[in-house]
């Protein structure tokens, strides 16, 4: 579940002027094992398809000079759950014609709208992109952390008790990607290893 709201823009961590603005929609796609009874126990109405779970989010970037925020937004239908989130990107060093760019990500998302449950996620990853006419591919690899917290409720002996749930996760991500920027639109994809395999695209407008 972390790793499927993990807030990334889809995008390689790079440069951005401050008339740098772009807005599209990402969706994550993660697998799930729905016959795990850690799925049957936990959703209600199974919104998987063909196994992975993926919610469209709406993603925007806007420059600053210095790197670039972009923030995220998604709610699954029929559902109070929401999920929102951000991005910071910094350059370490600047590319040029010859030379590629690296750079640091900061992330940060959260869910909400599920009853007695609540989870946070941060994630640090180290980027190198180099853009290659319209093509850009890019490289990253990090650090990312969950914490969970939930309480559960049961009947024993004819009373009700309440036991507080909570784990943390450290786990690493290697991400690869390529973004093609057209004049209208641009795409991105990319795959993430960490606890399991995602793969995540956008479709985007900006300038």
């Amino acid at each position: 579940m972390a790793q499927g709201i993990f807030p990334s823009p889809v995008q390689p961590a790079r440069t951005s002027g401050l008339l740098h603005f772009d807005i599209g929609v990402a969706a994550t796609g993660v697998k799930v094992d729905t016959s795990s009874p850690y799925w049957k126990n936990s959703v209600s109405k199974d919104f998987t398809t063909g196994g992975y779970v993926a919610v469209p989010r709406l993603v925007v970037t806007k420059g600053f000079g210095a790197g670039a925020l972009s923030a995220s937004y998604a709610k699954v239908n029929n559902s109070g759950i929401k999920t929102w989130g951000g991005a910071i990107d910094i350059p370490i060093i600047r590319g040029t014609l010859a030379s590629p760019e690296i750079a640091l990500r900061g992330s940060y998302a959260t869910l909400t709208g599920v009853q007695d449950y609540k989870l946070k996620v941060y994630g640090l990853e180290a980027f190198i992109s180099k853009g290659i006419g319209p093509f850009t591919p890019y490289a990253a690899y990090g650090r990312m952390r969950s914490n969970s917290n939930a309480t559960a409720s049961g009947n024993v002996l004819g009373q009700t008790v309440t036991v507080a749930l909570s784990d943390s996760s450290n786990v690493n991500r290697y991400t690869a990607g390529v973004r093609f920027s057209l004049l209208v639109p641009k795409i991105a994809v990319e795959v993430t290893r960490a606890e399991v395999t995602s793969y995540a695209a956008k479709v985007s407008l900006g300038f």
